[in-house]
C-alpha cells in the first residue's frame, strides 16, 4: 500500500480521504486510480491538468508513498 496527498477538485468525492488529504491506495496506482476513488468521471478528468509533486503529469503515471497529487482547470478566469 501506499499514501499519497490529494487535492481532488470539489465536486468530487472526498469521503476515502483523512482529515488532511492522504488516502491509500494499492502498490502500482496510477493517478487514473486516484481519480477512482475519489469519483472523478472520465470526462471530467479530460478537463483537469494534473501535478504529482509540482510537475505535469499523464493520467497512466505510477504513483509512489509520499506523493503529493493536485489538479487545475485549464482555463481559469479572474
Amino acid at each position: 500500500m501506499i499514501r499519497i496527498k490529494i487535492m481532488p477538485p470539489p465536486w468530487c468525492d472526498h469521503s476515502q480521504m483523512d482529515e488532511r488529504g492522504w488516502m491509500e491506495l494499492p502498490d502500482h496506482a496510477t493517478l487514473y486510480d486516484a481519480l477512482k476513488k475519489v469519483r472523478c468521471s472520465v470526462a471530467q478528468a479530460k478537463l483537469l491538468l494534473a501535478s504529482v509533486n509540482s510537475e505535469r503529469v499523464e493520467f497512466s503515471a505510477e504513483l509512489k508513498d509520499g506523493d503529493v497529487v493536485g489538479f487545475f482547470m485549464l482555463c481559469a478566469g479572474g
